[in-house]
């Protein structure tokens, strides 16, 4: 249960309702864009953060080792 309650979907703006719909298609869990949907300026400017960085000319593969390897090194268990 995250600290932070999770924002209902139906009181966000459609292209936020549209954003979450998508990682839930893609991830299968929207707890993250929900939380960060109480600040909608926020969503926004990490979701283009996010696909710029999905994009690119590393593969998909080394860029999920990177991930889990920064998780470990901060103690992250998310």
């Amino acid at each position: 249960m995250p600290a932070v309650p999770l924002k209902d979907v139906n009181d966000l703006p459609p292209d936020l309702q549209h954003l979450i719909a998508e990682y839930d298609a893609w991830i299968g869990d929207t707890t993250f864009a929900r939380v960060i949907a109480h600040r909608p300026e926020a969503f926004r400017a990490f979701h283009a953060l996010y696909v710029s960085l999905l994009e690119g000319r590393v593969e998909s593969e080394i860029k999920e080792l990177a991930r889990l390897r920064l998780a470990r090194l901060n103690g992250c268990a998310y």
